[in-house]
């Protein structure tokens, strides 16, 4: 089985349905595509709601981070990934194995 070039039906660019793509589709019984993979990730990001990034700082360091949700509207503390790690380690919130 060779990888087929297509168009895309939104777009118009073309892209490719490569062997695995092909042998998976057919395997579920589905048809090829008919838009690119940006257009169809595009698409599903439209229905699961897309996700926006916002610049912020550790409250704790004080490095810059980017994080999934408004800072302005964050009731709770927002930590980079080490001072939040350490965090827990400190607090012994983390649940260790039963002996």
């Amino acid at each position: 089985m060779e990888d087929i070039k297509d168009t895309c039906q939104q777009c118009r660019k073309e892209f490719l349905i490569i062997k695995q793509e092909q042998e998976f589709l057919a395997k579920m019984g589905l048809p090829h595509p008919a838009k690119c993979p940006t257009c169809r990730q595009t698409e599903r990001l439209k229905v699961r709601g897309g996700r926006t990034l916002y610049r912020t700082v550790c409250q704790k360091c004080g490095k810059n981070i980017i994080v999934t949700y408004d800072p302005k509207t964050q009731k709770s503390q927002i930590l980079c990934k080490k001072c939040y790690l350490d965090y827990f380690e400190k607090e012994k919130i983390l649940l260790t194995e039963s002996e």
